[in-house]
């Protein structure tokens, strides 16, 4: 009399499948929790962005009167624009230019966790605006 071999599954085999779902879903989780911290910093980035983009706008449209030289300012920009930066610690430096009503700008404004930075530098002509 033959006997058959056994059918289904061992307990060695079932563990070793357990164990390399348990692999695979745990490496998604990871990569999912990334991903959400990615987008998280990149939504963070371009609030930041748009925050010195305003700024940028202020400067060229203000009245003479608002150009005062200071080092690391806060925005003055419209609010709209600049809610929550506080948390960002948004700096803004005016100094004179070589040239009369030519000042230079140097806007610094934080975003992310890890305490980034982004920076823009350049020149705006004062009382460019009504």
């Amino acid at each position: 009399m033959m006997r058959r071999p056994p059918s289904g599954t061992s307990l060695l085999e079932a563990l070793v499948a357990l164990s390399i779902l348990g692999l695979v879903l745990t490496m998604a989780g990871g990569f999912l929790f990334r991903r959400r911290d990615l987008d998280r910093e990149r939504l963070d980035r371009e609030r930041a962005i748009r925050a010195l983009r305003s700024e940028w706008v202020f400067l060229r449209t203000s009245p003479r009167a608002a150009f005062l030289p200071g080092e690391k300012r806060e925005f003055f920009g419209p609010t709209v624009f600049l809610d929550g930066l506080a948390a960002r610690s948004p700096r803004l430096s005016l100094r004179a230019g070589p040239f009369p009503d030519l000042w230079s700008v140097r806007l610094d404004v934080g975003y992310g966790r890890h305490g980034k930075r982004l920076v823009e530098e350049g020149w705006v002509w004062a009382g460019g605006g009504p």
